[in-house]
């Protein structure tokens, strides 16, 4: 005869389930969505548009994020984290199923060709594009007239999603649902605030923030981005409409990065550019790192040896002017390719900065949510070379960089600087 087990039989005690429906809509444009993506070509998928996995994977980001267990340390964050949303060997104990989809999407173009066959933005597209630039041909493919990829519009569509989950993980569940209803969305480039969802049917109300609070003292974990001490900002404000809204986000973050007058200067009277130099240190520092500098550059506008737009995100890939004969002097600058700033021994560094409308009462608000991250060491990848850069400001480098400068105050971080700009 066999010996006796000496582990305990698995209990056959079946765990109390809890079970609940929720209806969502879309409130912005979707970025791809579908399985099938091809270099800039997002496709919506017409038959299963909202998938399980795509669900899943966001309430794993954003319950990571609440931390609602307390976790101190990453391997008990993995633990807790295999337990409840499953792992490669272990199926998750939360079941979630899509019980309908949200029907057909109309197209949005956000690129077209002029008569001169050059890409441009389609009207009343400004702000959209620039959230959206993955979606234009690269410039070879401009030459053959690819044509650049489009947004997915659902309108006022439901999609209902079910979830059944043992009741001891109520509280995981729900934490993961809240946050993901308030700060995330399905699709690509959701940090943008593409494809942000919204409980449909429900009166909206101003308590994000008072959920917020219940969540920003749960453990903080080095690596993990985090609700912990989070930054929330809302507009003043208000749209009739979540596109409005989310419109007047992204531009406050055009004009602050590149906008004319913000970002960048008045080009000289007799150019025919849209605007001027750009403001920030990093145009210049590439100059100086790669010694190679157009005539009409050759004076720094700022002389900082730092990047800190890289703290909205990594890599930074870097276009300069290649000079025309309406702009001859701007021949000579860096044109190698690589050109770009990227997160030392990462891929990417995702931005903690989420851009998104929300709905209080009966009107629409841009806000941001400024996750707590930790921040990498970052280098410049020119050509065949790699230069070690520096992405953080001290307050006297700080105070030599004109748009981190507004109305008598200085910031170091220009996520800061965006926050203060969007609360006014």
């Amino acid at each position: 005869m066999r010996a006796a087990p000496k582990s305990a039989p698995a209990s056959t005690k079946r765990k109390t389930q809890a079970g609940e429906t929720r209806d969502y809509k879309f409130l912005t444009y979707v970025f791809g969505g579908g399985v099938k993506v091809r270099e800039h070509e997002k496709y919506a998928d017409p038959t299963t548009p909202v998938r399980v996995a795509s669900v899943r994977g966001q309430l794993r980001f954003w319950w990571r994020a609440c931390n609602p267990r307390r976790c101190s340390t990453l391997e008990e964050l993995r633990q807790w984290e295999g337990k409840i949303w499953g792992t490669t060997s272990q199926a998750s104990e939360v079941e979630i199923s899509v019980v309908s989809q949200p029907g057909p999407a109309r197209s949005i173009a956000v690129y077209q060709y002029n008569e001169k066959k050059r890409l441009v933005v389609c009207p009343g597209m400004t702000e959209i594009a620039y959230g959206a630039f993955p979606l234009q041909p690269s410039r070879e493919e401009q030459k053959k007239r690819a044509q650049p990829g489009v947004l997915f519009d659902y309108g006022n569509a439901i999609f209902s999603l079910r979830f059944v989950y043992p009741l001891d993980y109520q509280r995981d569940v729900h934490a993961a649902l809240w946050a993901w209803e308030s700060f995330g969305g399905l699709g690509g480039r959701t940090r943008r605030g593409f494809g942000a969802i919204a409980r449909a049917r429900e009166q909206a109300s101003s308590s994000v923030e008072q959920e917020l609070s219940k969540v920003r003292d749960h453990p903080r974990i080095p690596g993990v981005p985090s609700l912990h001490h989070a930054q929330f900002v809302v507009s003043r404000r208000n749209n009739e409409n979540a596109i409005d809204a989310w419109k007047s986000g992204l531009r406050l973050l055009q004009q602050l990065r590149q906008g004319r007058g913000f970002g960048r200067n008045d080009p000289p009277k007799d150019s025919k550019k849209p605007a001027g130099r750009s403001l920030w240190p990093e145009p210049d520092e590439i100059r100086k790192l790669t010694g190679q500098s157009a005539p009409a550059h050759g004076q720094p506008v700022v002389s900082v040896s730092s990047f800190p737009r890289g703290r909205f995100g990594m890599p930074i890939v870097f276009h300069f002017h290649p000079g025309s004969a309406d702009e001859p002097g701007s021949s000579g600058d860096p044109a190698m390719k690589p050109l770009q700033l990227q997160p030392l021994g990462f891929e990417r560094f995702a931005s903690p900065l989420i851009l998104r409308p929300v709905l209080v009462d009966t009107k629409y608000y841009a806000a941001a949510l400024v996750l707590s991250s930790d921040h990498p060491a970052a280098e410049l990848l020119a050509g065949q070379a790699r230069h070690a850069v520096k992405i953080a400001l001290d307050p006297y480098e700080a105070q030599t960089i004109k748009p981190l400068k507004r109305n008598g105050k200085v910031f170091t971080n220009p996520i800061d600087l965006y926050l203060w700009e969007l609360a006014k």
